[in-house]
């Protein structure tokens, strides 16, 4: 990382630039497994699996049995 006081407009320009490469480079990455997987299957090959989502970020339902277990009328 540069230094703020080495942050010259001069030395500014490159690195907004550099960001810019790196994130186009990024994106055309992503576009050219893309491309590889649709050759693929018109090739009659198999393209990579695509993954289901776990169901782990649903979040469970306000008032439900489970929400209020281990709260209440316990005396110990």
């Amino acid at each position: 990382m540069i230094d703020e006081a080495d942050r010259t407009p001069l030395v500014e320009v490159p690195v907004v630039r550099i960001d810019r490469l790196l994130e186009e480079q990024r994106r055309q990455a992503e576009l050219i497994q893309q491309l590889r997987d649709q050759i693929a299957v018109l090739e009659g090959e198999k393209a990579r699996p695509k993954f289901k989502p776990s169901g782990m970020e649903q979040q469970t339902e306000p008032g439900s049995a489970n929400s209020d277990a281990g709260a209440g009328d316990a005396t110990g």
